[in-house]
């Protein structure tokens, strides 16, 4: 692998592990349902912006099948996909969150064999096991926190079934995520190389289908379940901001460029080396959130990421 290639996966990799502390920031003024549609905004203005610069007045190839692959795509990573890994990061933190789901390089590596023809050597299934592994650690892990809080006892018995609901609700909520991610990554490639569309034109599509969607869903909740909203227009500007870049910044920029990747490299190559993002959502969480990790939780984060690396030599 050429060193660009490296060094373009992990900017991809920095830039996923900015969008959840940036989610986590957001979240304080917001319920995890207002998110699609305010990052909708910057991913599809982002994007369009982009196009409009590198190629102005063309449209990318489309057809009903393109379509329709492109749609179910948008619904299972941006919607879906996105929607368990924000409730995830309010769950159980962004560092957690991320660790978890950044196990989505095993679907990714067994979609891209059935898909894609792409072969998976014994490294691979080493990385497999060592990401396992780290998302067990973390797990069990979490069972020995649950009954305690800041060193001391925990005697309110509601207290304790809360918190083992959330970390049991989050991890199971970040490995939805992160299967969803898993299918979708070979889905990315395979669109492009059917419709024959660049990184700019896959994600302009992207975006825009996402826009959409995230709209319609947003009328649907204002419609049937009002409660479970709140009125975006009345949200702080910071709240605002950290959301935007996080459609900027985690959507838009980290998509063309990891688009740029999957084009000329495998995605049991690429994938493996962008989900080394944990290390750097946890230094920054504890930079700027505040969030600690355990010992045994940091050696699951460790395992996480030298399964990472294993897969990707």
């Amino acid at each position: 692998m050429p060193i660009w290639a490296f060094l373009a996966s992990m900017l991809v990799a920095l830039m996923w592990a900015v969008s959840p502390v940036l989610l986590k920031r957001g979240m304080t003024r917001c319920t995890p349902n207002d998110v699609p549609v305010v990052r909708s905004i910057s991913f599809f203005l982002t994007m369009a912006l982009i196009m409009l610069i590198t190629q102005p007045g063309k449209m990318p190839f489309m057809t009903v099948r393109l379509f329709s692959g492109l749609a179910g795509s948008v619904l299972i990573s941006s919607i879906i996909g996105d929607l368990l890994y924000v409730y995830s990061v309010q769950k159980i933190g962004a560092s957690l969150a991320v660790t978890v789901g950044s196990g989505y390089p095993l679907i990714s590596v067994a979609v891209a064999v059935v898909l894609l023809d792409e072969h998976a050597g014994w490294l691979v299934w080493c990385g497999t096991i060592l990401i396992i592994s780290g998302i067990a650690v973390i797990r069990l892990d979490s069972a020995r926190e649950e009954g305690t809080k800041a060193g001391y006892l925990l005697v309110d018995f509601d207290e304790q079934v809360k918190r083992r609901a959330n970390m049991t609700g989050g991890i199971a909520m970040a490995l939805g995520s992160a299967i969803c991610s898993g299918i979708n990554i070979p889905l990315i490639k395979l669109l492009m190389k059917e419709g024959g569309w660049n990184p700019t034109e896959s994600y302009f599509l992207r975006g825009t289908v996402f826009f959409f969607m995230a709209w319609a869903i947003r009328e649907a909740q204002h419609r049937f379940s009002p409660d479970s909203i709140s009125p975006i227009e009345k949200m702080p500007v910071m709240v605002w901001a950290a959301l935007l870049g996080s459609g900027v910044i985690g959507m838009a920029l980290s998509g063309v460029l990891f688009a740029l990747c999957l084009q000329n490299f495998p995605v049991s190559v690429i994938s493996p080396i962008t989900a080394s993002s944990p290390f750097m959502t946890v230094l920054l969480s504890r930079i700027f959130l505040k969030e600690k990790l355990s010992g045994v939780q940091s050696a699951g984060v460790a395992l996480v990421i030298a399964g990472s690396v294993s897969v990707s030599l």
